[in-house]
C-alpha cells in the first residue's frame, strides 16, 4: 500500500494572487488592465505571476505594485507588505531593495581624477588672468631706429622713429606722436645748438610708462 503525501498548501494567498483574482472579479482582461493604468502587459504578468525579478529596479517596481492594487480595489499598503513578508530571507532577490544605476554612473571618472582635472583647470585659469594682468600692467615695449645713442650733429632737426605695440600712445618731449596699426612712428624734431634731450616715451591705458632718452649734440 503507498503511503500519501499531503501537499503542502497555503495558508492564504500570495500577492500575485490576490491581484489575479481582484483582476477576475473585475471581469478584466490583463491587457484591458495595463491599458487603463498605463502599465505594459508585461510588467502586470509579472506581478501577478510573481516574478519580481522582470519589472524595472528601485522604486519602480515597487511603484507598479501600489498602483495595480489600487486600481484593483486592494489596499496597496498591505499588498506591499505582504510581498515583504512573502520575500523574507531573500533580499538579494528583491527588485525594490536594488538601487537604480544610472548608466553613465559607470563611466564616471574616479574622485581623485576628478579633483585634479578641477584644479588642472583652476591653474590654467590663474595663470591666464596673471599673463593677462601683467601685459596691462607692464609698460609697452619701445624700439627707437633712430637716433642712435648719443649723436654728434651739425643739422638743427632730427628724425625720431621707432615702434611700440598698437594701442601705446607715444609721446617725444611731452607732445603726442601718431603711430600707426602696426605700432611704427616717425617724428621730425627741432634742434638747437649744444646738448639736446629727447624723451620718447610709450604708454598704455592702464600700464607703466616706457621711457627712452637720447642726446644729441648739436654743433
Amino acid at each position: 500500500m503507498t503511503a500519501f503525501i499531503p501537499k503542502k498548501l497555503p495558508l492564504e494567498e500570495t500577492t500575485g494572487e490576490k491581484l489575479r483574482q481582484a483582476r477576475h472579479y473585475k471581469n478584466l482582461k490583463i491587457e484591458e488592465a495595463a491599458k487603463q493604468i498605463n502599465i505594459r502587459v508585461e510588467y502586470l504578468n509579472a506581478l501577478e505571476e510573481e516574478n519580481f525579478e522582470k519589472l524595472p529596479a528601485g522604486l519602480y517596481g515597487k511603484n507598479f505594485l501600489k498602483k495595480y492594487a489600487k486600481f484593483l480595489g486592494l489596499k496597496p499598503r498591505e499588498i506591499l507588505r505582504g510581498w515583504q513578508e512573502e520575500s523574507a530571507g531573500e533580499e538579494k532577490n528583491n527588485p525594490f531593495s536594488q538601487k537604480v544605476v544610472k548608466k553613465n554612473k559607470f563611466i564616471i571618472f574616479p574622485k581623485i581624477i576628478k579633483n585634479l582635472l578641477i584644479l588642472a583647470i583652476i591653474i590654467v585659469c590663474f595663470l591666464y588672468l596673471v599673463v593677462y594682468f601683467k601685459k596691462i600692467i607692464l609698460p609697452p615695449e619701445l624700439i627707437i631706429s633712430q637716433p642712435s645713442k648719443n649723436l654728434l650733429i651739425q643739422s638743427d632737426t632730427i628724425t625720431v622713429s621707432g615702434q611700440t605695440e598698437p594701442e601705446a600712445e607715444v609721446k617725444i618731449n611731452g607732445e603726442i606722436v601718431l603711430n600707426n596699426h602696426n605700432g611704427y612712428f616717425s617724428q621730425d624734431i627741432n634742434l638747437k645748438k649744444g646738448m639736446n634731450n629727447i624723451i620718447i616715451t610709450a604708454k598704455k591705458k592702464y600700464s607703466r610708462e616706457n621711457i627712452i632718452n637720447r642726446q644729441i649734440l648739436v654743433e
